[in-house]
């Protein structure tokens, strides 16, 4: 009779605990699926080139049994698909500071890049502030600001860039459109 009440105690107890990550990334929820983007490339990033057209593919996925999440995508050229960005973020819950942080990597162009950063969020707007070191060694901190507009559209935009201890301009607002509406609920 101990025995499984210490089973039972210990399985709640699991339970529990593979809750907490979660509950801190279900407010990323909405952004789960496939979502595209067209739009300039404005060469802010070392190895993306300036004012170039591009067709930008980005996905969310769960991931370790909804433990974190990640984000990819892939940019390129809108008339030669030749890629010009691809990379990766995981998405976590930091039990030190219960806080969710990031970690990043990448190529811009040729340009071979990692990162980390933290989100914030208010209201459905999830800002991400990020610090980022190329294999050059350009250092490059800025605050990507996601905004929720609908199940099917989201804004994002790059913001407060510092490259090198040099103030950078904001880039435009991006406008993501979900790709994978069947399988979103109406709002």
């Amino acid at each position: 009779m101990l025995r499984k009440f210490l089973s039972l105690l210990l399985f709640s107890g699991t339970l529990f605990s593979q809750t907490e990550a979660y509950d801190a990334l279900k407010v990323m929820e909405p952004l789960i699926g496939e979502w595209f983007s067209k739009h300039k490339s404005q060469g802010n990033f070392e190895g993306e080139p300036k004012n170039t057209q591009l067709i930008s593919n980005y996905k969310y996925e769960w991931i370790a049994e909804k433990t974190a999440i990640v984000e990819t995508w892939r940019s390129s050229t809108e008339k030669t698909d030749k890629r010009v960005h691809v990379g990766s973020i995981v998405y976590t819950l930091d039990p030190a500071t219960n806080s969710i942080k990031t970690k990043h990597f990448g190529y811009d162009g040729k340009v071979y890049w990692t990162g980390k950063g933290w989100v914030e969020f208010s209201d459905s707007t999830m800002y991400t502030y990020v610090e980022e070191l190329t294999v050059n060694g350009t250092k490059t901190n800025y605050t990507n600001v996601k905004k929720i507009i609908s199940s099917l559209e989201f804004s994002n935009q790059y913001t407060n860039f510092n490259q090198n201890g040099k103030r950078l301009k904001d880039q435009p607002v991006q406008k993501m459109r979900r790709v994978d509406v069947q399988n979103v609920k109406k709002d």
